[in-house]
């Protein structure tokens, strides 16, 4: 790619960074498609392993019949944001789906895809602020060259920096975070872990009593009754990692 298109690509991308509502974001998001040669995309968010999770649906330029079609039965069989998921990179349908392993109804959706022109594009998974998880897919390319792996970069760049946007615009636990105190998140990560009060106790070496107290306040400032509710809560907001990671610690 010259300087020049390089220059156009980072400008589009600013105009996404710095979208100020969802209807700039999706038309710069869209613009930016366009110029890497995607004349249509799809955006789900959020989505899950689950595809009866309530999921919103924005259609730029495919057709109308498959959207319709989407919202009542699609959505259900539509592996490629599962499939995302699991990918480190943008995904390339059919060649990167290996239908080998999928149910015969989302074989024959696939399959489909080619009645509406959408044979052939690329699912990006896209991971934002408060865990949010969300899948862009982008299809009727303008020529083979869009599918180039610079290009898929390019897509994939553009597609999570619009997801990470849009999640900071909707805001979904608002602009003031809860303020937890070093105690009361250390409290917090046991409680995830399942640890009863009295183990909590035990390893921070202070009284049952003086957890219970802890937990307490958590509660309060999650605005939540029990600890399932703030162990998701936690996670969501990043007081909280799901799972272990290995490597040296930092001292």
């Amino acid at each position: 790619m010259d300087r020049a298109g390089d220059f156009q690509f980072w400008s589009k991308i600013e105009r996404i960074r710095e979208a100020e509502d969802t209807a700039t974001l999706r038309d710069a998001t869209s613009d930016m498609f366009s110029d890497a040669g995607f004349q249509a995309s799809y955006f789900l968010a959020p989505i899950s392993v689950d595809p009866n999770v309530g999921r919103v649906l924005s259609n730029i330029g495919f057709p109308d019949q498959w959207e319709a079609e989407y919202r009542v039965s699609g959505r259900l069989l539509d592996p490629l944001p599962g499939l995302a998921m699991i990918s480190d990179t943008a995904i390339r349908w059919p060649e990167e789906v290996p239908t080998g392993i999928l149910p015969a109804e989302q074989v024959e959706y696939m399959a489909r895809l080619a009645d509406y022109g959408m044979e052939q594009g690329l699912g990006v998974a896209c991971f934002g602020p408060f865990a949010r998880c969300g899948f862009v897919g982008v299809g009727m390319a303008s020529s083979p060259e869009a599918f180039s792996p610079r290009n898929r970069l390019r897509v994939e760049v553009g597609a999570r920096l619009s997801f990470r946007r849009y999640v900071s615009l909707m805001a979904p636990f608002g602009c003031d975070l809860p303020q937890l105190s070093p105690r009361e998140i250390e409290v917090l990560k046991y409680m995830a872990m399942g640890k009863s009060n009295a183990v909590i106790a035990i390893i921070l070496g202070i009284s049952p009593h003086s957890v219970q107290e802890y937990v307490r306040r958590v509660f309060a400032k999650f605005g939540v009754g029990d600890r399932a509710s703030a162990s998701v809560m936690a996670l969501s907001l990043g007081y909280i990692v799901a799972g272990d990671f290995p490597g040296e610690e930092i001292a």
